[in-house]
């Protein structure tokens, strides 16, 4: 079994008692690390308040661990107790940089109870708006669909053309000569005379006989 000291420097006797400040009322968790010569009680006391029974730590180097916020003060049940103590809060530290930290975490802040209400509403109100402009689109197109269901137009408002089924049974109607000559008309009886034609022609038409 080793055991594991690091720097002695660092370790410091438990005369009073330990004062653990806290910067903010934040949680944060506490790591101290005893050793103790004999079996030690330990008390807490938090912010001030009375002082409480914490844990009882054996004999030896024992890490003691736990939660709290604000300020924290350990203590032992009496001074004559030899106990030396580390803690993590104390510890120093050194790097090299180069000026600028990006390091810092900043917690999300809670919003105001107003301005949630009135984001609540103005979303609310977008849905309702949205609500009736779709209503009246739907009913706009509606309307267009019964008013051309009724008129019947075409794809360019002219009347849709009617197509004609063709009659069973029914005879093709026949086409007249072509150069006037001689046949039958299409309901039996005979073709109409043709007009003369030259010098008789033009005398007959001013009325003079010619013997």
């Amino acid at each position: 079994m080793s055991i594991k000291l690091d720097n002695l420097a660092d370790w410091r006797p438990l005369s009073g008692s330990i004062i653990l400040g806290g910067s903010d009322e934040r949680s944060r968790r506490v790591r101290v690390y005893l050793n103790c010569m004999e079996p030690t009680p330990l008390f807490v006391a938090l912010d001030g308040a009375p002082a409480r029974f914490l844990a009882t730590m054996p004999a030896g180097l024992e890490r003691l661990e736990f939660v709290a916020s604000g300020e924290v003060e350990i203590a032992a049940d009496t001074v004559d107790r030899v106990v030396y103590y580390q803690c993590t809060e104390h510890e120093k530290m050194w790097f090299d940089g180069d000026g600028a930290s990006f390091t810092t975490i900043h917690e999300r802040q809670p919003r105001n109870e107003a301005l949630e209400w009135v984001m609540f509403q103005q979303e609310q109100n977008q849905k309702r708006v949205e609500a009736v402009l779709r209503a009246e689109m739907q009913n706009q197109i509606d309307r267009m669909r019964s008013e051309y269901e009724s008129a019947g137009t075409g794809i360019h408002g002219s009347a849709t053309a009617q197509h004609q089924k063709p009659t069973a049974g029914k005879a093709p109607v026949a086409k007249p000569p072509v150069g006037g000559g001689t046949g039958q008309s299409p309901d039996g009886n005979s073709p109409p005379a043709a007009a003369p034609a030259g010098p008789a022609a033009d005398g007959q038409a001013d009325g003079s006989v010619t013997q």
